[in-house]
């Protein structure tokens, strides 16, 4: 059975790695024969990033991209567009696109929160459905949160292209009240949980790694993965967020005596989302002081996860980053600006405290920010033990999504 995954910008982004691995990881174990094709903007990147598998390959994504036709730059944004420039035999990069989608079985759906107005490319996410949906392939959307949608043009394009979808599991109870809102008519919707709360770290290497850093023993280690860009997604101010982290690092090493572990989760080539950069100006900025460690060198997401685990707290502005944590039964407090930090820390703490563990970057406030990280240390304890008693549920909902795919693709091909 061959699954092409689709909607995965790539592995820079190491929630993307972690979600496509795992994937990977799950439905190998229910279909040991099972080839996976992954479409992605730098597929030379993300092999480096995989274990060598010769049932995994890589596949540039065709869509988000400009194309010369008949002389003139032409961007398409409707399916049917691809279909007839493959037909038409004029971009080698869209013919083997087209190709991967006939030639699969199915075609699994990534990549987190991306149905939403957050992010401003739904078009070329919808894109790739309804090219599936025009050969005829089941679609399947893997641990998704969906929305909102800040007009009604967006929303309604969304329902539309749902009506092709056989199943959507979604990664938080908000997504799915709001999926129901809608009353989409086809597709069958079903409460799991993230995929890459399925990832197990690679614990091989994290004594080297520890070395490597100099990351000292003794001390409360506290990770902090920023987000380059949480000021550009939230629509606030790049410079406030910036001395809000700076403020916050300076208050854990220096009132509480932590050392500081920066994170970056993203490693983009657009500097505007590459978290790399923000870590660096970080450092930078408080003087590349000694109880503060950069991760500097590329991991994978696996040997992150073996690094995060041996944290006693994080600070996570990235949801996968935080995902990382919060299976490992690590104190994890987030600072977002979507609805799935709110619904996914929701279903695991509850609603009625989610001001304990998490705060909106639109309210930032460094007084505000310092009195919750501390009283969360303080806590350190009890919600270690809170984690322990309900993450088994929640990486048993994460592997739900798999049990629930081979479903329906048994009772479609019945």
């Amino acid at each position: 059975m061959i699954f092409l995954i689709t909607n995965m910008t790539g592995f820079r982004n190491k929630g993307c790695e972690a979600t496509t691995k795992a994937i990977i990881n799950e439905i190998t174990k229910l279909q040991n024969k099972a080839d996976f094709k992954i479409l992605t903007e730098d597929p030379d990147y993300d092999v480096l990033c995989a274990p060598e598998n010769k049932n995994v390959s890589f596949l540039v994504t065709p869509f988000r991209r400009v194309y010369l036709f008949g002389g003139l730059s032409f961007s398409p944004e409707l399916w049917w567009q691809y279909r007839l420039i493959s037909k038409l035999q004029t971009s080698r990069l869209i013919i083997r696109a087209m190709r991967a989608f006939q030639q699969s079985d199915a075609v699994l759906s990534t990549g987190g929160d991306i149905f939403s107005s957050t992010y401003g490319d739904l078009p070329r996410h919808l894109t790739q459905l309804q090219a599936a949906a025009s050969l005829g392939k089941p679609i399947i959307l893997v641990g998704h949160s969906v929305g909102p949608f800040e007009n009604e043009k967006e929303k309604k394009a969304f329902v539309k292209t749902m009506a092709y979808v056989q199943l959507i599991t979604v990664r938080e109870s908000l997504s799915l009240k709001y999926l129901k809102d809608m009353k989409l008519k086809s597709a069958r919707m079903e409460l799991t949980a993230d995929p890459a709360f399925c990832l197990e770290p690679d614990m091989n290497s994290v004594g080297k790694i520890f070395k490597i850093y100099n990351i000292p023993r003794g001390k409360t280690l506290v990770g902090v993965a920023p987000s380059q860009g949480i000021a550009y997604y939230s629509r606030t101010s790049y410079q406030s967020h910036f001395n809000a982290l700076q403020k916050l690092i300076v208050f854990l090493t220096e009132k509480l005596g932590c050392h500081v572990i920066l994170i970056p989760h993203v490693h983009e080539t657009i500097v505007e989302n590459d978290d790399c950069v923000l870590c660096e100006l970080l450092y930078r900025r408080l003087g590349f002081p000694e109880d503060v460690t950069v991760i500097s060198l590329t991991h994978s997401a696996e040997e992150l996860r073996a690094i995060i685990s041996t944290l006693d707290f994080m600070i996570a502005e990235r949801m996968h980053a935080a995902i990382a944590s919060l299976s490992q039964n690590v104190p994890t407090f987030v600072i977002g600006y979507s609805v799935k930090a709110e619904g996914i820390l929701g279903d695991i703490f509850g609603f009625d405290s989610l001001e304990d563990y998490a705060i909106s970057v639109k309210k930032l406030d460094g007084e505000k920010l310092e009195e919750r990280v501390r009283n969360l240390l303080d806590r350190r304890s009890e919600v270690v033990e809170h984690l322990s008693k309900v993450m088994p549920r929640v990486k048993e909902n994460a592997r739900r999504n798999f049990k629930l795919i081979m479903e329906v693709l048994e009772q479609r091909n019945a």
